[in-house]
This record gives structure tokens, C-alpha cells and sequence, in this order.
């Protein structure tokens, strides 16, 4: 159990008492372990990174927060502080700190328990109109601003296509909503039927089954064969970028973030489209403070809805089975665990 003044965060530590924790891919991937690429942690430690609690202690020099605050965390709470990212208020990608060891849930224990140390300067509050379930899908929903606003530098008016209708694509296609983008495309695969019917209830301008339709046709049409702004591939899988190569236009962005969860995936391109097409590809992982700020009141604001893609809501000693049914797929968007006796 965390201990105020006695761990890596003091003095300026708070001790959160966890409400909800969600079940992330990267979580599944973990538990899984099917590769060296997916490894756990070198040493024991709580997995779970999508907070949702209650300030239950401060440290020393904790400030900006009361006890009795909801709150929601960061998971990036490691970084050098002085290289050219971090000195440029890029911290998700500190130059010294390896990615994995950036981050509490894997450096110093996570979310799957009754209490947490955290850093104050890295745990926001969640706003009263937003329930603590909800809050568990905020770190996914800092991390698509990030990615769409911070990365694709998305602007009013452009099209998105969104490949893969996931949590986090479901999260981006609101936000690119948000954001008066136009048209926003959702692709997936036949099993992930429910999940594009509800991308269309969310506000989807199209949905496209790929395995049943030719994605670049498709695109091709809608556009007059330009080819879209902005793609954002979520899925995770190779065709999937290759996909997204295709149907981008000359000029357009890239943003490929699905295999990040399982340490990266292998990819044979035809850099015919790269080439003649001057195609900005970019990477992006997490998200920094001014994701989170956005995200908050994207959220607040009602202008993203968390609440239809939370599952099942399970007690953490029943952990098992709700990593069974997060790892289904299907009609199983997130799965939320909470602490019991």
C-alpha cells in the first residue's frame, strides 16, 4: 500500500483512491504476453492506467488539490526534464527515459487497486457533470486529441477517415466531429458490426465494412479521387496502413498509432504513394498536459460522449473475467473494474 512521503513522487505525492479503473489494449497485450515485444514489467507491479478516483492524501508540496477531489491521471510521469523535448513541453517523448519506463503504471504501479501514489502535477480533476466511470475513457480521449489536434494538426473542414472502430477510434471520430471536420469516415471489419453502427450513432458521416467493400474505391468516389486530408490509423494492423497510404491525398497526413499497444508491427510499403504523393507520415503516443485540458472540456462539454462506450463494469476480483470479455472484441468496447472487499 502507497504510503504520502515514502515513494518516488514525494514530496510532491498524492495518494488517489482508485473508484474505476479501465482494461486498455495495452493491458490485454500484457496479459497476454505472446511476444518479448509485450512483456510485463521487469520487476512485480499493479498494472492499469485509466484512473478514475478520489484524492485521499497530500504530500508536502502537493499543491493545486483538496482531499475529497475526483480526479484522473496522467500515466507519462517520468521524463529527463532537460532534453530538447522536455524543455519544448514534450515529455511523452523524453530523449533519455525509455517510453515504457516513462510511465507509473509500469515504472511504480497503476489503477488495479485500492490505492495509488501519483504525482500532483500530472492529475487533473474531473469535472462534476462527468461521472467516475466515464472519467476511466479519459486518458484515451486526451490521447485522440493528441494524436488528431497535436499530431495531424487537424483544421476546420478537412476529411478523416478513422481506420478501426475501437474504443480510442470512437473517442477520435467524436472529436474530429468536434472539431467541424468533414467528412468523417469510420472503417472496420464485418465482426465489428455493432461498433460501426454505434460510430454512425455517434456521428459518423459514413461507415465502410472493408471486407465487404473496396475502401479506396470508396474513397475515391466520395472525393472525387483526391483522396482524404487526414487518416488516422487505430487498428493495428499492417494492411491498415497500407490502407491509409492509399486513400490519403497528395499533401495529406498519416497518423499511424494502433501498433504502439503490442510494441510495434512489421509493414511492407510501396513507397509509390509516399513518394509521388509527398505523404506526411506521423507517429504519436499518449499525450502531454495540453491534451488532457482539451479533452476535459471536450468532455464536459458534452461534445464527446464516454458513457456508450463503457461495457461492462465489473469488481476487481473479478478481474479475469472482465480481461475474457475485454479481449472478445465485438459488441465489448471497454471494460471497467473497481475495487471491493
Amino acid at each position: 500500500m502507497p504510503v504520502i512521503g515514502k515513494n518516488p513522487y514525494a514530496p510532491e505525492d498524492v495518494i488517489i483512491e482508485v473508484k474505476y479503473c479501465g482494461i486498455c489494449g495495452s493491458d490485454l497485450h500484457a496479459w497476454r504476453r505472446t511476444s518479448e515485444k509485450e512483456s510485463g514489467p521487469p520487476r512485480p507491479v499493479v498494472s492499469g492506467h485509466e484512473i478514475s478516483g478520489v484524492v485521499h492524501e497530500i504530500g508536502e508540496k502537493g499543491r493545486g488539490l483538496k482531499i475529497g477531489d475526483r480526479v484522473v491521471c496522467e500515466i507519462v510521469t517520468f521524463y529527463c526534464g532537460n532534453c530538447v523535448n522536455c524543455r519544448a513541453g514534450r515529455v511523452n517523448i523524453c530523449c533519455n527515459i525509455p517510453p515504457r519506463e516513462q510511465r507509473a503504471h509500469y515504472t511504480t504501479g497503476g489503477g488495479f487497486t485500492k490505492l495509488v501514489a501519483w504525482p500532483a502535477g500530472h492529475i487533473h480533476r474531473l469535472p462534476d457533470n462527468v461521472s467516475s466511470e466515464e472519467g476511466v475513457l479519459m486518458e484515451p480521449t486526451a490521447g485522440s486529441v493528441h494524436a488528431l489536434l497535436e499530431r495531424a494538426k487537424l483544421s476546420v473542414g478537412e476529411s478523416v477517415a478513422i481506420l478501426g472502430p475501437g474504443p480510442r477510434g470512437l473517442i477520435m471520430l467524436q472529436v474530429a466531429k468536434a472539431m467541424g471536420a468533414s467528412p468523417v469516415i469510420v472503417t472496420g471489419v464485418t465482426k465489428d458490426k455493432t461498433r460501426l453502427e454505434l460510430a454512425s450513432n455517434l456521428g459518423a458521416d459514413i461507415t465502410i465494412d472493408v471486407e465487404k467493400y473496396s475502401l479506396t474505391k470508396e474513397v475515391q468516389e466520395l472525393t472525387g479521387n483526391q483522396g482524404l486530408d487526414v487518416v488516422m490509423e487505430t487498428a493495428g494492423s499492417p494492411e491498415a496502413i497500407r490502407q491509409g497510404l492509399r486513400i490519403v491525398r497528395p499533401g495529406g497526413r498519416l497518423v499511424v498509432s494502433g501498433g504502439g499497444i503490442i510494441g510495434g508491427i512489421k509493414v511492407e510499403l510501396d513507397t509509390y504513394d509516399l513518394i509521388v504523393k509527398e505523404v506526411d507520415i506521423l507517429g504519436e503516443i499518449t499525450h502531454i498536459w495540453s491534451s488532457w485540458r482539451r479533452a476535459i472540456k471536450l468532455v464536459s462539454e458534452g461534445k464527446v460522449k464516454l458513457k456508450p462506450l463503457i461495457s461492462y463494469v465489473l469488481p476487481l476480483s473479478r478481474w479475469e473475467e472482465g480481461f475474457r470479455l475485454a479481449d472478445g472484441g465485438g459488441e465489448v468496447l471497454r471494460v471497467a473494474l473497481y475495487p471491493d472487499s
